[in-house]
């Protein structure tokens, strides 16, 4: 309580410097507790990546892609999952795929117009695509790939995310009737963003995974709403950057995960329903990239078929902000911490009793 009143008493930035003082003495007596168990508790399985992985002292490292089999004899329903970093202070991010075995060759197609298409669960705005050569976007041609490195795990197929490590998120726990599926015999692939730390070290990732006991009553699903056509003008302390989509059944929205590198600020979050009524889904008015955070809603939102969510980031690339790296420069979406995105990780339920789609993003 004390610290909370010394925290409403400022009022000048001699204040401030008083109370950033009186913080770092009140946590020196009141240190936080760490446990080395799971958060989630203990795991139904541990997955682990299947080597030790090399990170060099310096320079830029690619994406890397590491496939763990599961060797799961039937479905199974995530109930919570943790990723534990085997070298937090190299790992940047982990994505965590799960690769469903390859599906048996469908009978031929019947002619086209003797049945009705499905329709996609989302429909998104156009003009956002991930540019060619970055992750999630179309490959370069071929004369301008970036020759592969002898530490280089590139890209396989990859599949739906079911998890993945940010700092200040690494674990999930759904709500219990709710769980995400993974296919029996699915692959997982760890896609790991590493930065070097001034000393040769290594990374052995592993995630943790508890089941439903039973099938649930709610499915969940993922996707991602992302404009990968960003571009931010050097020096602008202010930049918008947009995103849409439409959603094409009745359905439930879970959580929301906003994503943008150093020089994201802010984010909001509104959906505009098909009578024309809008509500505010999510507003982050100081985004930190070094506390990220997935927002759980406490009861799901329903969404109508028809329903339009917009996102809107706002960046900060001039040299007030002192973590970016070159106010000098213009910016695009890009892989690197140096580099920008505008991505959000969202999970949604299917409403029961809409026409058939064609399946999850």
């Amino acid at each position: 309580a004390t610290l909370i009143l010394a925290r409403s008493l400022v009022t000048s930035k001699f204040g401030r410097v008083l109370t950033a003082i009186f913080d770092i003495k009140w946590l020196a007596k009141h240190p936080p507790k760490y446990t080395d168990g799971w958060r989630i508790g203990e795991p139904d399985t541990v997955l682990v990546m299947q080597e030790d992985y090399p990170i060099p002292a310096s320079g830029e490292i690619a994406y890397q892609y590491f496939e763990v089999p599961t060797n799961f004899t039937e479905d199974k329903w995530l109930q919570a999952y943790e990723v534990r970093p085997g070298n937090p202070a190299a790992v940047h991010h982990v994505i965590v795929y799960a690769r469903p075995p390859a599906a048996a060759p469908r009978p031929a197609a019947a002619p086209q117009g003797s049945r009705p298409q499905p329709q996609p669960i989302f429909t998104f705005a156009d003009n956002m695509s991930i540019p060619a050569g970055q992750t999630g976007g179309p490959p370069l041609p071929e004369g301008q790939r970036k020759p592969l490195g002898p530490n280089d795990r590139p890209a396989p197929a990859l599949g739906p995310s079911i998890g993945g490590y940010v700092p200040g998120t690494a674990t999930r726990v759904y709500r219990p009737g709710t769980a995400a599926r993974i296919a029996a015999g699915s692959t997982l692939v760890f896609q790991v963003h590493y930065t070097s730390v001034g000393t040769p070290t290594t990374d052995r990732t592993k995630i943790g995974l508890i089941f439903a006991k039973t099938a649930p009553e709610t499915p969940l699903i993922g996707t991602v709403l992302a404009n990968g056509g960003l571009h931010i003008k050097a020096g602008d302390a202010n930049a918008r950057v947009d995103a849409e989509m439409t959603l094409n059944r009745d359905m439930r929205l879970w959580s929301l995960l906003p994503h943008t590198h150093v020089r994201g600020k802010r984010w909001l979050f509104e959906a505009t329903f098909p009578d024309g009524r809008k509500q505010t889904l999510l507003s982050v008015p100081t985004y930190d990239f070094d506390w990220q955070t997935d927002y759980a809603y406490k009861e799901p939102l329903k969404l109508p078929k028809g329903t339009v969510i917009h996102a809107t980031a706002w960046y900060d690339n001039s040299s007030a902000n002192k973590s970016n790296p070159d106010p000098s420069t213009d910016v695009w979406w890009g892989d690197q911490t140096y580099e920008e995105m505008m991505f959000t990780g969202m999970s949604f339920s299917l409403e029961p009793g809409a026409p058939p789609t064609s399946g999850q993003p």
